[in-house]
């Protein structure tokens, strides 16, 4: 005991004489505009417009200049001025919550719903800041997928407690093989893709995130093309636009079909005495343009944690004048329902 407290304060002494006040002698940048949008075919035209702030000032405000002026041009020919709207952003995991939690977030938005093969470009003005301009590649079409088989592998079951009142009560664990078929049609060139899954999260009618509720989530898994991960959750409406996780390329199945086979493990809370309906569950393939693809991989290197003590990685953009991303993609959602075992 007595050498575990000299250890403590010999550890404890050493990391305080670590301490040390360093003065930053690197170039100070002023703010610039910061233009975020992922142009989705099929859906209006939206931009989250911000400034950036120099991480040692003592002003973080982050929000757009009052006179900023930005304008959608589609194919080269000016389409209109953008419109600040405030979106309602629901937390996608409020479930776990009593009350369900949002976010209240500034968005431009314009009408127009580009299509497969538009050039979305997005620019921005405001007094005190320089021009910036966005634009993506061409839309991509849409990815060609299905889901083509999913059967039940592992399925388990234990009551909530020991005490007879709660004999009703079961928690249940199914995990379920998802076999997703995806063709290249495009052969001689790269594709950029993404996969996601996420679930619905009202499974029964009396509905109590306590007592019944449903998640599911992809297990750990090892793929040759997707590596391994485990996929969870979409940028829903934009929630987690930066989110990397899943993103892959058709280079090794160049102008094939590819099968990948993904476990899915359902986890559930049941009372006997509720109604329950099936488990609905999205499965999201997204055909992203290059840059899109990009900015998702070199948000994902900063995050890693071997890059710690490594040089920085500089998050993508392609936002002249500014930072930012102006992205496309296309998106294919494939629903399936499961009952879940009693």
């Amino acid at each position: 005991m007595k050498n575990t407290i000299l250890i403590l304060i010999a550890t404890s002494l050493l990391l305080t004489s670590c301490e040390k006040e360093i003065e930053f002698k690197g170039e100070q940048t002023g703010s610039r505009l910061v233009v975020n949008s992922i142009v989705e075919t099929g859906q209006p035209v939206k931009a989250r417009i911000s400034k950036s702030v120099f991480f040692l000032d003592n002003e973080q405000n982050t929000d757009a200049p009052a006179d900023l002026v930005a304008t959608l041009y589609v194919n080269g020919n000016l389409i209109g001025q953008m419109t600040p709207k405030t979106d309602t952003v629901w937390d996608p995991v409020y479930y776990w919550t009593l009350e369900p939690s949002y976010y209240l977030w500034e968005t431009y938005k314009y009408p127009y719903i580009p299509a497969v093969g538009d050039v979305v470009k997005i620019t921005a003005s405001a007094n005190g800041f320089d021009d910036v301009v966005g634009s993506t590649d061409a839309l991509p079409d849409f990815p060609n997928c299905r889901i083509k088989d999913i059967r039940l592998t592992e399925s388990e079951s234990w009551p909530v407690s020991d005490d007879p009142i709660d004999t009703l009560d079961w928690h249940h664990n199914d995990t379920y093989e998802l076999s997703l078929e995806i063709t290249d049609l495009h052969p001689g060139t790269t594709n950029f893709y993404r996969l996601s899954i996420d679930e619905s999260h009202h499974f029964f009618e009396d509905y109590d995130p306590y007592q019944n509720f449903c998640t599911a989530f992809i297990k750990e898994y090892s793929d040759p093309i997707f590596g391994t991960s485990s996929l969870t959750s979409v940028d829903l409406i934009e929630y987690q636009m930066d989110e990397p996780n899943g993103t892959f390329t058709d280079q090794l199945f160049d102008g094939r079909t590819y099968t990948i086979k993904l476990p899915i493990c359902f986890h559930y809370t049941k009372n006997g005495d509720f109604e329950s309906g099936p488990c609905r569950v999205a499965v999201y393939v997204e055909h992203l343009t290059k840059d899109y693809y990009k900015y998702l991989n070199t948000c994902q290197q900063g995050d890693e944690v071997d890059q710690f003590f490594a040089e920085p990685i500089q998050t993508h953009t392609n936002v002249n004048g500014g930072y930012g991303i102006v992205g496309g993609r296309t998106m294919d959602t494939l629903w399936f329902a499961l009952e879940l075992s009693e």
